[in-house]
């Protein structure tokens, strides 16, 4: 085995579902916009870019949310910053949330 070169052969995981296995998208922040609204949600339960996708998505839907930017805490209390043209009620930020499977924080 010594002297031996083995060569291995990494799977393409370029198609796979899990975000923890596929290329992170490196999707710059977006700037917000004059007159852009911005508030901030603290989200319990994400583990990976696949969760924090499903919460954006989610969040994404809400009337008059522009953008949503996820700071992802593995484990902790990941950071979601909702920009809209108008307020958007917390109430459906924590809905969108919920449906995703995940929890805001109490903080």
């Amino acid at each position: 085995m010594c002297g031996t070169p083995s060569n291995l052969t990494l799977t393409d995981t370029s198609s796979s579902e899990c975000a923890c296995c596929a290329p992170q998208d490196n999707k710059t922040k977006s700037v917000p916009a004059a007159g852009s609204l911005s508030a901030s949600f603290g989200v319990t339960g994400l583990t990976c870019g696949s969760c924090a996708s499903r919460v954006s998505s989610a969040v994404g839907e809400i009337d008059d949310v522009t953008d949503v930017q996820i700071d992802l805490v593995s484990g902790g209390t990941s950071t979601v910053t909702v920009l809209s043209n108008q307020a958007v009620p917390a109430a459906a930020v924590r809905s969108a949330v919920e449906q995703a499977g995940y929890q805001l924080s109490n903080a």
